[in-house]
């Protein structure tokens, strides 16, 4: 198991650098995709170890990291992991992903994050149990954190599938792509990580998420 870990990372220069130093530890190269950052954090996360990819404009989460599954393959990597660069997602998680698929062989691990609505703002929590329990029907099983982009994936499995997302829809896509594909899904609880109770995160829940549900159903039905 070769492990790429790919980060997207827009205007993230203060948070960028603690993700790649937690990473390194525990995966063969990092590998930053800056998504037309203005903030520095390429230069950032070059002098914290990572490889960086720098897109010349904004062009969304999917587009940074269909960049990095491109820069893995041509790396003879066997595995891709994502996490986001604002430290939603702890470094020190990935080998929980990682002992999942080798104890299970899945093709797909997904870190599922343990949502508490006393610890949650309220539209994450909503957003976040509206995606999951459309997932679990478009894919026929229970999905508990459908929008986690910590994830530990078959280099070989995506580069089968015909990614078109641009934006937060990545997750939905490669997740039921995946099971029309057969591949074998396997789910890792890691804990959900807030500041001051409040995400990181900058995506618009209600903006977002109808925009994932839509796709969602174009991917499972219009299986485009």
């Amino acid at each position: 198991m070769r492990i790429c870990a790919l980060v997207p990372a827009f205007n993230e220069a203060t948070q960028i650098a603690k993700v790649v130093r937690g990473a390194t530890r525990h995966v063969g190269e990092v590998v930053v995709i800056d998504d037309g950052s203005d903030d520095g954090t390429a230069e950032v996360a070059r002098a914290g170890g990572a490889t960086c990819l720098r897109l010349p404009a904004n062009r969304g989460k999917a587009s940074a990291l269909r960049a990095g599954i491109e820069f893995a393959a041509s790396r003879g990597f066997t595995h891709v992991l994502t996490l986001d660069g604002d430290g939603q997602h702890r470094p020190e998680d990935i080998p929980v992903l990682i002992q999942t698929a080798v104890r299970t062989g899945a093709d797909l691990v997904i870190g599922a994050r343990m949502f508490e609505r006393h610890n949650m703002p309220r539209a994450r929590f909503y957003s976040n149990t509206v995606g999951s329990r459309l997932a679990s029907a478009l894919v026929g099983r229970e999905i508990r954190d459908s929008q986690s982009g910590f994830r530990l994936i078959r280099l070989d499995k995506l580069l089968n599938l015909e990614l078109r997302s641009r934006f937060y829809e990545f997750e939905m896509e490669v997740l039921i792509k995946m099971a029309r594909a057969g591949c074998s899904i396997e789910q890792a609880p890691i804990p959900a990580v807030y500041e001051d109770g409040r995400a990181r995160s900058k995506m618009k829940p209600v903006r977002d998420t109808v925009r994932i549900c839509i796709w969602s159903l174009a991917f499972r039905f219009l299986k485009v």
